[in-house]
């Protein structure tokens, strides 16, 4: 029971370090420095889902101090954790899955982001990357901001267009920046997952400690239940 109460323990601190990462994550990406993505911003709000999973995954480890803690003829706080377990493994699926639908569709959905930002939003990536409209350096292409890199229209339509550095998947560009947020996101199902399994185990475990005890009483007993159940935890392979 003291190797697996260890297992849990851990687990539980990868949930509570998953949430806070989720919260500093969701604060980094709001900083408008980050061109790339201030655009898919436009499309997702990382900021609500960055705070929604971190605030929930800390509920969960804040929940699960006083499941432990209770006596092991009362698991009912343990099963309530697991429920919570499913709606967190529920809501990580749903964000997760939503990033991932919108990098399937990246191409086309960053012409008409780009097709709604502000000549000085355009300038500012043209400038950046050395590139001029979306997709080459003419009006068809999509450049309508004829500033800076690009304030020579000839220049200009002998350049590449944006839209291979917007969607590159080298960083910064968002198939590099939506890759690594929805791989981390399905990452922490696997947390979820391996602390749900274990929030089992300890359950059952409890419920073959009660089970023995409750005989023993019966049968009137000591030394005999305590054996039984050193018998049980050796065969579980717990010390």
């Amino acid at each position: 029971m003291k190797k697996l109460t260890i297992v849990w323990s851990f687990l539980d601190l990868c949930l509570l370090s998953a949430g806070v990462l989720c919260i500093v994550s969701a604060m980094l990406f709001s900083q408008p420095q980050h061109l790339i993505l201030a655009l898919i911003k436009t499309r997702i709000n990382f900021e609500i889902i960055g705070i929604c999973l971190g605030s929930t995954y800390i509920f969960g480890t804040l929940l699960s101090l006083p499941a432990i803690l209770s006596s092991v003829e009362n698991s009912k706080l343990l099963m309530m954790l697991n429920w919570w377990l499913v709606i967190l493994a529920s809501l990580t699926l749903a964000f997760g899955s939503y990033v991932w639908m919108f990098s399937l569709q990246q191409i086309s959905e960053f012409f008409e982001i780009w097709s709604e930002q502000s000549e000085s939003v355009q300038q500012t990536i043209q400038d950046k990357f050395s590139c001029c409209g979306y997709f080459n350096g003419t009006s068809a292409g999509g450049l309508t901001t004829r500033l800076g890199f690009c304030t020579d229209s000839t220049f200009a339509a002998n350049q590449t267009g944006c839209s291979s550095k917007i969607t590159s998947a080298r960083s910064p560009g968002s198939d590099y920046t939506l890759e690594n947020i929805f791989t981390s996101i399905y990452g922490f199902e696997v947390i979820i997952g391996l602390f749900f399994l274990a929030t089992v185990c300890v359950i059952n475990e409890r419920n073959i400690t009660v089970r023995f005890k409750r005989i023993d009483e019966k049968r009137g007993g000591g030394d005999s239940y305590r054996h039984r159940a050193l018998i049980i935890n050796q065969r579980l392979g717990i010390s």
